[in-house]
């Protein structure tokens, strides 16, 4: 089966930014892997596959609509108000390093006991951490950047991802097909109820960027981003995720999975306690929400209600 994610991650994302900061005005010119396959691919969901078809084909307009179905956004003004008024309150920023953030998640999986999975560092650049279920690792990049976001809420959110993985096998709950926006949504909306954690703030700037990124470049993201207050590595690492999957990064269109965390994050945000913690039966959707009336699993419901303060 393949994965949407690898195919849309540059490999050559590294030299195209040491390119990117020699220069004012350069737009990088990304690569992949799939330009040199000539097979098809196919995956599970129709969105997703009607948005690698999109990518594939490069056409850019079409990648932010369909990529707009699969992740569940849509920039409107009221949102983009609201994320314009969160994206200017940061407070301190927050150091760490990988080896820091290892300690800290260490902590939470004996807290769980979750004794089987194994923390791996990653030379991988993009990402922080990354769970990967089948395999029992959560993936720590070497290039993990903390500034508005904790390394304490960094933790939550990975968590937050597992628990739902182990809960769902724990009650015999399939992955609903349109899981992923509810996914991200409860992991931002538990990494960002975390005390002195910023990272509201951040993920209201990818939502604002997203509104650039649909009608300009990436060097016109990463200027928005600068203006809110990235410092220029973060900016860059951002940015750059808005064009993931686009080649020419030049030209107008926006991935809008960076949007998808503080869109949706906002609808869990509305969600009564119970609500919240029903999330937490599998990796469902907030539309299926009505076929759970009740948590189970594999940890007690004042546990978890305790942990993420739901």
């Amino acid at each position: 089966m393949a994965n949407l994610v690898s195919l849309i991650t540059p490999t050559n994302l590294d030299s195209e930014r040491d390119k990117f900061f020699n220069s004012k005005t350069y737009n990088p010119t990304f690569k992949y892997i799939w330009q040199d396959q000539s097979q098809s691919l196919e995956f599970s969901s129709v969105p997703k596959q009607m948005l690698w078809e999109a990518i594939k084909n490069q056409e850019n307009e079409l990648i932010s609509q369909r990529a707009s179905e699969y992740f569940e956004v849509k920039i409107n003004k009221l949102v983009l108000t609201q994320a314009i008024n969160n994206a200017k309150t940061k407070g301190k920023v927050s150091l760490g390093s990988s080896s820091e953030y290892a300690r800290l998640s260490k902590q939470a999986l004996i807290e769980f006991n979750l004794d089987d999975i194994q923390l791996v560092e990653s030379f991988e650049s993009g990402f922080n951490a990354r769970p990967n279920h089948q395999q029992k690792i959560i993936l720590i990049s070497q290039h993990i950047h903390f500034d508005y976001f904790s390394m304490e809420g960094g933790v939550r959110h990975e968590l937050a991802h597992v628990l739902r993985y182990r809960n769902g096998l724990y009650d015999h709950i399939k992955r609903s097909p349109r899981y992923l926006p509810t996914e991200e949504g409860l992991a931002s909306w538990c990494q960002d109820n975390t005390n002195d954690d910023n990272g509201e703030a951040q993920h209201a700037i990818e939502y604002v960027a997203s509104s650039v990124g649909l009608k300009g470049s990436l060097r016109d993201i990463y200027n928005c981003m600068r203006e809110l207050g990235m410092s220029d590595q973060l900016a860059w690492k951002r940015a750059s995720r808005h064009k993931f999957g686009f080649v020419d990064t030049a030209q107008s269109g926006d991935i809008l999975k960076p949007a998808m965390y503080y869109a949706n994050e906002i609808k869990i945000a509305k969600l009564s306690t119970s609500e919240k913690l029903r999330l937490f039966v599998g990796k469902i959707a907030l539309s299926d929400l009505s076929h759970h009336t009740q948590y189970t699993g594999l940890w007690s419901a004042e546990q978890l209600i305790n942990y993420f303060k739901l």
